[in-house]
Parts: structure tokens; sequence; C-alpha cells
């Protein structure tokens, strides 16, 4: 599962705050910074059209009723210009009612 799949949802759960999270492992490495957007501009896309269309609720009932969260779990951090696309992205998909954070998470 990664951005070379921009169709698949590839995690979702319930946290124990009762919230349905939405997470996208981003495992790519940003040597091509903007193919790697576009990649990740996909799949957001493909996450919030999952919630908007009522689809989660079908997909994973559990998701019914709870708010709605997307992380992206990052293995590289990001430079800068990617920073920037994703505080773009948490503000256009907060505009959706669905909460959006990123983290890089290191190996080892």
């Amino acid at each position: 599962m990664s951005l070379t799949d921009p169709e698949k949802i590839d995690f979702i759960g319930i946290a124990p705050d009762a919230v349905c999270v939405l997470t996208i492992a981003d495992d790519a490495d940003w040597d091509d910074v903007a193919d790697h957007v576009a990649h990740l501009g996909a799949k957001l896309n493909t996450y919030v059209e999952f919630i908007r269309s009522g689809e989660i609720d079908r997909a994973y009932p559990a998701a019914k009723e709870s708010d709605r969260k997307i992380v992206v779990a990052l293995r590289n951090a990001p430079p800068q210009s990617a920073v920037e696309f994703l505080s773009d992205a948490k503000t256009a998909i907060k505009a959706h009612g669905i909460d959006f954070s990123w983290q890089v998470f290191h190996a080892g």
C-alpha cells in the first residue's frame, strides 16, 4: 500500500477517542517533489471522496456517526515546498469537515 495505488484506502480504524482515522502510508522519497505531491494529492482526493460520498459508512460501518480524520504517515521528512502543499491540503480538507494531519515516522 502506498501512493502508487491512489484508489486504495491504506488503513482505517477507530481511535480511542472514537474518531475514525484513515491513514495514508507514504513511504516514497522526495527526490521528485512535484511527482510525489501529485501522487499524494491524488490519494488525498480519493480519501476525501470516500468520506464525502458516504462510501466509508458502507465499507466500514463502525465509522458511522464518528468524526473523521485523514493522517499521512510519512517515512521521509518533506521539503518545505511539500510542507506548503500539506498545509494547503489541510485547509481544503478541513473545509469539508474532515480533520487532517501528517507525521514523519522513522523506522528503528
